[in-house]
């Protein structure tokens, strides 16, 4: 059988992202990235803890972050994790990570939103609004196609493949969703599937230079389009939605990742802190 430990590094993530029954674009991305600095090398060789640091060290000279090193760190380490299930290598290494502390969501108020949908681009304006309405994840709402809405019941259907959580996703659309989506029915071109367009073309991203530029003229920086479902979310627990209400509407997978969102709803602290206080008033 040889040495399977001598298969290049192009060779195992090829077919590990072949496997998958996801999109995996933004592993593609790293795996493309990761090629012309391991590609040609073996798994065995990019095991070698040597090797992962310096992975981490090109991360970093190219301006990286913690948390973005992290994730392409986490995209060698599943690689590897198949290695070992296919037998390439005897186990899969620990790869080094920085994990950096959690910070509070970034989140803007309503003054805010309007400020910055005045400065962006029409497309790009309603994407946002979108955004926070549905509280959909980026790639998830520019792959959403109109034969998975319906208007008239108020509800959209994201397939699994398109999904963090990698389940069917059914939305509500709440008035302002069912706003924002008619004007991009006037804006797109009729023959086209997809919702979310520009000049007639698929809107692949919207962390564009035009939406960095418009967060710089809004005075709203720093922000990445990810911080609009962290607004979203944000607006809606202080609006009085539970947290699992807001679990069940974002399509979270754990409930620990909602708790980011408790402190926004001190008033239902308050109201358990009040029952407990009638109770221990009740028996003393």
């Amino acid at each position: 059988l040889g040495d399977r430990g001598s298969v290049s590094w192009n060779e195992a993530a090829q077919r590990w992202l072949s496997d998958s029954a996801k999109p995996k674009s933004r592993d593609r991305e790293l795996i493309g990235w990761l090629e012309s600095r391991i590609g040609i090398y073996s798994v065995s060789d990019v095991t070698h803890p040597d090797a992962l640091e310096m992975l981490r060290q090109h991360g970093l000279a190219d301006g990286w972050s913690h948390s973005t090193v992290d994730r392409m760190m986490g995209t060698v380490s599943a690689v590897l994790k198949a290695c070992a299930k296919w037998q390439y290598i005897p186990h899969a290494p620990i790869v080094p990570m920085y994990r950096p502390g959690l910070d509070e969501p970034r989140w803007l108020t309503p003054e805010e939103m309007e400020r910055l949908c005045d400065e962006l681009p029409m497309h790009l304006a309603l994407a946002a609004r979108f955004s926070v309405a549905t509280l959909l994840r980026m790639r998830a709402m520019l792959q959403l196609t109109w034969d998975r809405v319906n208007l008239k019941q108020q509800r959209a259907w994201v397939p699994r493949a398109h999904q963090k959580a990698a389940r069917t996703f059914g939305l509500p659309l709440s008035t302002e969703a069912l706003r924002v989506l008619r004007a991009l029915r006037w804006l797109s071109p009729p023959s086209s599937p997809h919702i979310f367009t520009w000049r007639g073309e698929p809107i692949d991203d919207c962390n564009t230079l035009a939406f960095q530029e418009a967060v710089k003229r809004a005075g709203v920086e720093p922000l990445r389009w990810h911080d609009l479902r962290h607004t979203g979310a944000s607006w809606a627990v202080q609006s009085g939605v539970t947290l699992p209400e807001l679990m069940v509407l974002g399509d979270w997978k754990d409930y620990r990742s909602v708790l980011r969102y408790a402190h926004l709803a001190p008033q239902h602290a308050a109201t358990a802190a009040e029952k407990l206080a009638q109770w221990a008033k009740a028996t003393a």
